[in-house]
């Protein structure tokens, strides 16, 4: 996967339910989509009003500190 802003990660999200409404709009899976990525799987449902519903399993993957220089630049 490829997220804007972020590289090559190994799962997304939005991009797996961006996947799965396309191939449902084309008809050409049921409600339910099961997205495999090298990070893990995620199940997708898109119910007839188009709510999208995402299932599946996380992790942690990264730790991290922020610097107070950057806490201070988001709360301006």
């Amino acid at each position: 996967m490829w997220e804007r802003g972020a590289g090559f990660t190994l799962a997304s999200g939005s991009s797996s339910c961006a996947v799965a409404s396309v191939l449902r709009r084309m008809n050409l899976v049921d409600e339910k989509v099961k997205i495999k990525m090298l990070g893990g799987e995620l199940l997708i449902r898109i119910d007839a009003a188009w709510n999208i519903e995402m299932t599946g399993e996380v992790r942690q993957i990264a730790e991290g500190t922020l610097s107070n220089e950057l806490i201070e630049d988001l709360d301006k």
